[in-house]
C-alpha cells in the first residue's frame, strides 16, 4: 500500500512556528543593536586622524618593513566592517517584518505552510552568506590585532640612517634630486637635523654622497645643510649663517629627527574601541548561528502538521 502525505490544519504547527518566529524575532533585534555598535565603533576607527609618522616616512620615502603605526591596518579594514555593520541591519530589518508576518499567518492551507518553508529556507541561506563573510572578516581582524606591534625604534632609526647615507646628496630643496630635495624639506618642516644629534663636524652627514661624492660638504663649505639650521624656512634657508652650517656652532643648529619621529608614532585608535569591534563581529556571528539554528530546526520538523493518508 502506498500512502501520500497531505497538509492537515493543526494548531500544533501554528504554535511551532509562532514560538520559533518569536524566538528569532529576539535574535534579529539583538542583532540589529549589535550591528549598530559594529557601525559606530568602525566609523570611530575610519575617522582617526592619519598616521603622522607613515606620512613623514613616506615623505622621506623610506620603506618601513613593518607598518611604524600601531593599528593601522585595522583603521584601513575599517571600511569592510562598516559595510559589514549596514548589510546586517537591513538584512536584519527585512526579517523582522518577514518574520512579524509568520507570527501573524494563519498556518493551515498547504499554499500557506509551503510559503513559510521557502522562506526558512532563504532566511537560511542569507543568513549563513552573511555569517561567512563576518567570519572572514573576525579572523582578519583578530590577526591584524594580535600582528600588531609597538614601533621598533632602533630598526626605525637604523633604516632611516641607511636611507639617509644612501640618499642625501644635496642641501637644496629644489634640488633635481627628488629624495634629498625631500630630506631637506623634512629637516625645515619637522624642525630636526639628521637622525642622531649633531655633536660637531663630523656627524650622520659625513657618509652621505653630498660628503663624500659631490656638494658643498665635499667641497668643505659646509659639514651639515644649511636646512639643518635653526628658523630657517623654505624661502630663506639659502642665507643660513656659516656659524651653523659649515663651523657647526652649538646652539644653531636643529636637534636630532627620532625625537620627532616618536612623537608622531602615537597610535591613533583607542583599545576600548577595538574591544567593541572584536565583540561586536564574535557576538553577531553567535546569535547567526542561533538564527539558522532555529531556523533549521522550524524548517525539517514540518511533518508535525502532516498526517499520512493510505
Amino acid at each position: 500500500m502506498s500512502g501520500t502525505l497531505q497538509f492537515v490544519p493543526d494548531n500544533h504547527i501554528k504554535a511551532r512556528n509562532v514560538k520559533g518566529a518569536y524566538a528569532v524575532l529576539v535574535i534579529q533585534t539583538v542583532l540589529m543593536m549589535t550591528a549598530i555598535a559594529l557601525i559606530s565603533s568602525s566609523v570611530h576607527c575610519k575617522n582617526v586622524k592619519p598616521c603622522e609618522l607613515q606620512t613623514a616616512l613616506d615623505f622621506i620615502y623610506l620603506k618601513y618593513n613593518t607598518h611604524p603605526c600601531k593599528y593601522n591596518a585595522i583603521k584601513e579594514m575599517s571600511s569592510g566592517f562598516l559595510g559589514l555593520g549596514i548589510i546586517l541591519i537591513c538584512w536584519n530589518a527585512i526579517l523582522f517584518l518577514l518574520t512579524m508576518c509568520i507570527c501573524w499567518w494563519k498556518f493551515g492551507e498547504k499554499k500557506q505552510i509551503i510559503a513559510v518553508l521557502i522562506l526558512y529556507i532563504i532566511i537560511i541561506i542569507g543568513t549563513f552568506a552573511i555569517f561567512i563573510v563576518n567570519l572572514e572578516k573576525y579572523i582578519r581582524f583578530m590577526k591584524e590585532r594580535e600582528a600588531q606591534r609597538d614601533v621598533d625604534y632602533i630598526q626605525l632609526e637604523n633604516e632611516m640612517m641607511s636611507a639617509l647615507e644612501q640618499n642625501f646628496r644635496s642641501d637644496n630643496t629644489s634640488s633635481n634630486d627628488l629624495k634629498s630635495s625631500a630630506w631637506n624639506r623634512f629637516f625645515i618642516e619637522h624642525n630636526c637635523c639628521a637622525v642622531h644629534d649633531v655633536m660637531g663636524t663630523t656627524n650622520d652627514f659625513d657618509n652621505t654622497p653630498w660628503c663624500t661624492t659631490s656638494g658643498s660638504c665635499q667641497d668643505t663649505s659646509s659639514q651639515i645643510p644649511r636646512t639643518c639650521c635653526k628658523d630657517v624656512t623654505l624661502n630663506n634657508y639659502t642665507s643660513a649663517p656659516s656659524t651653523c652650517h659649515a663651523s657647526v656652532n652649538s646652539g644653531t643648529y636643529k636637534p636630532n629627527c627620532m625625537d620627532q619621529v616618536r612623537k608622531r608614532s602615537v597610535k591613533n585608535i583607542d583599545e576600548y574601541q577595538l574591544g567593541i569591534l572584536s565583540l561586536s563581529l564574535l557576538f553577531s556571528m553567535i546569535l547567526q548561528i542561533l538564527e539558522v539554528t532555529i531556523m533549521t530546526v522550524l524548517l525539517f520538523l514540518p511533518c508535525c502538521g502532516c498526517k499520512n493518508e493510505k
